[in-house]
């Protein structure tokens, strides 16, 4: 999603942006909930391994190498936002002074760290409890933080907390608020489910993450209306509007609630699938979904009229969409699927997101493809472009032991050489 979302967004020409395109206000929205997603997941995953065991806070080793991963992606969020080409010539790119993804969560990760510790100083309350409501005040406190005056302190400093308001060229896009409420609703989520493994796999608590997604979605601005007064009382700036992060992170629950509900019925399912869905087996389903989008695209240039299915879907669109479905079936049919592969994939996904940024959006050293391909392609070329974008990442995840191989032969030279002593 990740890389797909970011390429699509580099590539697409504007002309195929808009409400007006069904197919696209499709792609923006699962687009919406990539950062969400991944920001909630990383603080559950992170969370669920450093409450696992019961040890002494500072004896956990989950302590010590969270913070090590904390500050290792505050620093390479940082680095990949220089600009060594514009260094050498003597000039400084002011985005270095920007908060991103990989900072934003590997503060956010520290902050779990010392709140863990601090849950551990005070007890009596679970440490779901603590994340939950430090989450939702992630969310809630963002205009009163917004509201303060950060004009006496350097820009980098204020790109921590808040996404500047002004026109400036070099602002955040993650900064603390809001963006750390979805690592510690995560967190919660992780805390819940380390204390409770056999809770898990239950309908019990899916169906309880289905509730608490639809509430999210459905009654997020109500609640926050009942609470305001509350808080109003503390000075805390009006946040009533801001149920639209609620629902986000109501949207990523109904998919932790899917993933965990196949993998409980995986066996069945899959049952079923050989059993009673053979045909869903066959090539008659991409040869047809194939033949009909052709036959779709083919009319609506025979006929050179536009004809509206409905007020944002249009015959053309129908064509596209089979047309897209049959050749992503194809790829499904002829790519074997390798569990351990795809486990590899997601241990790497730090690796991947460093070199995507640095081929992607010209990180560190100053060259990228945004260049060349900024905002230039028509859908199919996008479309195909990201397949192939998606792709060579999967060849450099396949090959990647090889690779740190050579790259630790090239800048650790003397280190590689003594081991083969």
């Amino acid at each position: 999603m990740m890389l797909e979302g970011h390429f699509i967004v580099m590539a697409l020409s504007n002309g195929y942006r808009g409400d007006h395109y069904f197919i696209y206000e499709m792609w923006r929205f699962t687009r919406g909930l990539t950062a969400p997603l991944f920001f909630t997941v990383s603080g559950l995953v992170f969370t669920y391994l450093l409450v696992r065991k019961e040890q002494p806070f500072f004896k956990n080793i989950r302590v010590k190498k969270g913070l090590t991963r904390g500050v290792q992606l505050i620093l390479w969020g940082y680095a990949l936002q220089l600009n060594l080409f514009y260094l050498i010539q003597g000039n400084f790119s002011g985005f270095f002074y920007i908060f991103h993804v990989l900072q934003c969560i590997g503060a956010s990760l520290i902050l779990v760290i010392l709140l863990t510790g601090f849950q551990r100083l005070i007890k009596g309350i679970p440490l779901t409890w603590w994340l939950a409501i430090l989450g939702s005040l992630g969310f809630i406190l963002k205009p009163t933080i917004y509201a303060l005056d950060f004009s006496s302190v350097h820009p980098m400093i204020e790109n921590i907390f808040v996404v500047a308001t002004d026109d400036r060229a070099f602002k955040s896009i993650f900064a603390l608020f809001p963006w750390f409420g979805f690592v510690a609703l995560g967190g919660a989520l992780g805390a819940y489910v380390s204390k409770n493994p056999g809770k898990v796999y239950t309908h019990r608590f899916i169906i309880t993450l289905l509730l608490i997604g639809l509430v999210l979605n459905l009654f997020s601005d109500y609640l926050l209306a009942v609470i305001e007064p509350v808080l109003l009382l503390l000075q805390i700036k009006s946040f009533v509007g801001l149920g639209y992060l609620f629902a986000r992170f109501g949207q990523v629950v109904w998919i932790l609630a899917l993933i965990i509900l196949i993998g409980k019925h995986k066996r069945y399912l899959s049952v079923f699938y050989h059993r009673r869905c053979a045909v869903l087996k066959s090539w008659w389903i991409p040869v047809l979904l194939g033949g009909s989008g052709i036959g779709i695209i083919l009319t609506h240039f025979f006929i050179q009229q536009e004809v509206i299915l409905f007020p944002t879907f249009n015959l053309f669109s129908l064509g596209n969409l089979f047309l897209f479905v049959a050749v992503v079936i194809t790829i499904a049919k002829l790519v074997k699927w390798n569990y351990n592969f795809f486990i590899k994939i997601g241990q790497n996904t730090l690796s991947i997101y460093i070199v995507h940024v640095m081929i992607l959006y010209a990180g560190l050293f100053g060259f990228g493809m945004n260049t060349m391909i900024n905002r230039a392609l028509n859908p199919w070329y996008a479309i195909a472009s990201a397949i192939g974008f998606m792709v060579f990442f999967t060849y450099f995840v396949k090959h990647i032991d090889v690779l740190r191989f050579y790259y630790q032969r090239l800048f650790f030279w003397k280190k590689w050489t003594s081991r083969k002593k």
